[in-house]
């Protein structure tokens, strides 16, 4: 034991300043070797803590990242081994800035976040009912028609983010006709629209599928019946030369259909007072199954005063 220690106390300040020399030159070849340098990651965002009665909408879906680590690393870590999460404890409802965290293997040091912060708004999850709409889409056989739609319900559920739901104005369903000869029943998707008919990505519909049953009936009947206007003027005044152009429509449909069908009407329209000659298009009320030459008409007529008659007294 004692040789030991004499090996040790024999020239110790030469092995001392060895010692230090040698772990001096360790540092210097392990950093020319495998030098500190910088890169970045591009990341996938994640939320953490979203308060459960709120739907978390935000601006980034990836933060790129820049980090500083010897070159090696980055050799051996790549996009998957970081995790960049906006934290929304404790948030209300509304838009926030958040600052992303990151969380890092050993080794790196983090320089910065792009974008610094990220903007999040918690908007709150509602549900609305709204009616269905079902659309038609091609045609059937030429020798074959319509007698009637039906739907399985008429009243759906959108769920979504309070600002997406309120975007809604309608849902619908399309239901393609072409080909067919006689009845058939299919299932058809819903989808939510705004007012310009953009689908809204953002909100579900539920159900999120309708069963529709179609009852063709082979064989269809024509027939030419009169349009009747539907005008109305202000009290104390009538109508005169009422004149329709056409006068007659030709409409096609299941001869169970056709048959109960006498006239045609437009939609209703008020003159306005003061008006005394009117002229315009009037959309027609086409009954269900039934198709036409035309879907609309143009009315004209005069506007006059009722006579007012006084019996022999001038009363």
């Amino acid at each position: 034991m004692t040789q030991i220690i004499n090996i040790f106390r024999r020239n110790f300040l030469k092995k001392l300043i060895a010692l230090i020399a040698a772990f001096i030159m360790w540092v210097f070849v392990m950093t020319d070797q495998d030098p500190a340098i910088t890169g970045s990651y591009t990341v996938p965002l994640t939320i953490s803590n979203a308060p459960y009665e709120f739907i978390p909408l935000y601006s980034e879906n990836t933060i790129k990242i820049e980090t500083r680590a010897p070159r090696s690393y980055f050799v051996k870590y790549d996009a998957n081994a970081f995790r960049v999460y906006a934290n929304l404890e404790n948030l209300g409802e509304g838009e926030h800035k958040i600052t992303p965290q990151v969380v890092m293997p050993q080794g790196f040091e983090l320089i910065e976040t792009f974008p610094k912060t990220i903007d999040v708004k918690l908007d709150p999850l509602i549900e609305q009912q709204m009616p269905i709409e079902i659309r038609t889409s091609g045609s059937i056989a030429q020798d074959s028609s319509i007698r009637e739609i039906l739907q399985s319900m008429d009243v759906v559920t959108i769920v979504g983010p309070k600002s997406y739901v309120e975007q809604a104005k309608k849902v619908y369903g399309n239901v393609n006709l072409s080909g067919n000869t006689s009845s058939f029943e299919m299932q058809i998707p819903m989808r939510a629209v705004d007012d310009k008919e953009n689908i809204i990505s953002g909100v579900r519909v539920v159900p999120s599928v309708v069963t529709v049953s179609v009852d063709i009936e082979s064989g269809s009947k024509k027939k030419i019946v009169p349009v009747v206007p539907e005008l109305t003027v202000a009290s104390g005044w009538e109508l005169t030369k009422i004149n329709v152009e056409p006068a007659q429509i030709e409409i096609t449909g299941a001869e169970s259909v056709i048959n109960s069908i006498v006239t045609l009407k437009t939609v209703p329209f008020t003159i306005q007072t003061g008006q005394r000659n009117f002229k315009g298009s009037l959309k027609l009320i086409i009954p269900e199954g039934v198709t036409t030459t035309e879907e609309e008409v143009t009315v004209s007529a005069e506007v006059i005063r009722k006579a007012i008659f006084r019996d022999s007294m001038g009363n």
